[in-house]
This record gives structure tokens, C-alpha cells and sequence, in this order.
């Protein structure tokens, strides 16, 4: 079991899945998430989630700002969890997940949306983006920008918790923490595990229904970002409610963080 190493100067829990949620037959007994007892100021949660993902090859622990949708009751700390074992993302492909989905969303696109859905087939995985600066340096420097930490890592105006996750990564941290969203915990694990590769993203933040992660390689120019928007609204359909195709692909050019949320 991982010995969770915690910050001087926090308060906070270690929590154990409840047993009415185990996916596996059998009770997680162990920990799997430690969490902060109070919500965190802006530029504190920002230091705090950086200087530990430095740390977490020597510890273990991936860091997590946790969002609690305005609520200070949150799933974390009543262990509404539902961990299962890393082999379940491992017998998932990742291309067959996007693109079944991909497949529903465009007859839903055909039959209630005035423009015709983007690319007549399923276009492939995207390309990975150029590769540049290192993504936990990139990450780094996101999370220690002087101003609007909140908005920029966890898409809200919420203040965040502060977790730690025994995992081996980001992608690993969704199943391994038992995150119950619309998204599949194990689905959700195979997409970023592939996008960690091809675009240098790291996991930042979790809420209820949302997922954040920084983006070191994301797309330069309007017709990668077209193919991998693709994959975005693959994985996260909700993306449709409030947003046009090519509004969308054009605002993730660039972009350093990627946000999801699922209704």
C-alpha cells in the first residue's frame, strides 16, 4: 500500500471507498484518495498541485484539485467511489471507444441539427501534436501563473479540495480513485492514457461530471484542431450543447487546458 505523504500545514482524511459501491464484487478496504478537510485559496491550490506533481514519481501520489460544484458536500469525502482494477482500461481500445460514440453522435447530429456533422466518416485518431516543452514543466507553469488559477485548471469559480491518488499517472488516477462520472471511469482512463502520449496532457482536476487537463502539444493549426475537436466531442458528447463544431475546434488551437463536463 502507497503511504500518502501529505503537505505540512493541511488538514485532511484519508478515504475508503463505501462498500455499497464496489464494481468488483469485493469492498475496496484500503484507501485509495486523501483529501484536504477545507477548500483551498486560488493561488495556493495552484502551488500546491504543481510542486506535488514534481514529487509524484518519488511518491507515488498523483495530486488532484477536486471540485465540489459549490457544494462543500462532495462525493470524495463520503467515499462515493467506485475503483475497479487498471486491467479494465487496459482491455479497452481506445480508437474503438471514440469511435462507436462518434457514430451515435452523428446520427444524432443529422437528424436534429440544421449544419451537417463534420467529416462523413469516423477520420481516425488525430495526429499527435509537435512536440515541445515537457508536460509536467508545462503543467508546472500553468499552475504557478499569477492569476486565475481556478478558471484556468479547474474550469470553475469554485475553490477546489486538494487530493492525492496513489497511481502510476493522470490517466491511471480516474479508475484508480473510482471517479463515477457519465464519462466511464475505465473509458475515461484509455482516452487520456492515449492523449498523455500524443499531446503531452496532464490530469489536473476532477469534479463530479467535470474533467481538466493541461495541454503541453495541443493542436497549432485549424485543421488538426478539427480532427482532434473530433475526438473531443467523441469522448465528452455534452461538448454539442454549447458549443458549434468549428467555434469549438478554433478555441482549442493553442489552447493550454482542455475542460469537460458531463450533464
Amino acid at each position: 500500500m502507497t503511504r500518502f505523504q501529505v503537505p505540512d500545514g493541511l488538514r485532511g482524511r484519508l478515504i475508503t471507498p463505501k462498500p455499497a459501491w464496489a464494481r468488483t464484487g469485493e469492498p475496496v478496504t484500503d484507501p485509495v484518495l486523501w483529501i484536504t478537510d477545507d477548500l483551498l485559496r486560488d493561488q495556493e491550490a495552484g502551488r500546491l498541485w504543481a510542486d506535488l506533481l514534481t514529487r509524484h514519481r518519488e511518491s507515488g501520489l498523483w495530486p488532484l484539485l477536486l471540485g465540489n460544484g459549490g457544494d462543500h458536500v462532495t462525493p470524495w469525502h463520503a467515499g462515493d467511489l467506485a475503483p475497479v482494477p487498471s486491467s479494465w482500461a487496459d482491455e479497452l481500445d481506445v480508437e474503438g471507444e471514440l469511435s462507436k460514440t462518434w457514430g451515435k453522435e452523428r446520427v444524432f447530429w443529422r437528424q436534429f441539427e440544421e449544419e451537417p456533422p463534420p467529416f462523413d466518416e469516423w477520420p481516425g485518431l488525430a495526429r499527435a501534436g509537435e512536440q515541445g516543452p515537457d508536460p509536467d514543466r508545462r503543467a508546472f507553469e500553468l499552475a504557478t501563473t499569477p492569476s486565475g488559477i481556478r478558471r484556468l485548471l479547474t474550469g470553475t469559480d469554485h475553490s477546489p479540495f486538494l487530493g492525492l491518488v496513489p497511481a502510476r499517472d493522470g490517466a491511471e488516477t480516474i479508475i484508480a480513485v473510482g471517479w463515477s462520472s457519465a464519462a466511464g471511469g475505465a473509458r475515461a482512463t484509455v482516452v487520456l492514457r492515449s492523449w498523455q502520449e500524443r499531446f503531452g496532457v496532464r490530469l489536473c482536476s476532477l469534479g463530479p461530471d467535470t474533467l481538466n487537463v493541461t495541454v503541453a502539444w495541443p493542436p497549432r493549426t485549424l485543421e488538426h484542431a478539427r480532427h482532434v475537436a473530433v475526438e473531443h466531442y467523441a469522448f465528452c458528447p455534452d461538448l454539442r450543447q454549447d458549443n458549434d463544431f468549428e467555434e469549438y475546434a478554433a478555441e482549442i488551437v493553442d489552447a493550454p487546458v482542455w475542460s469537460f463536463w458531463w450533464d
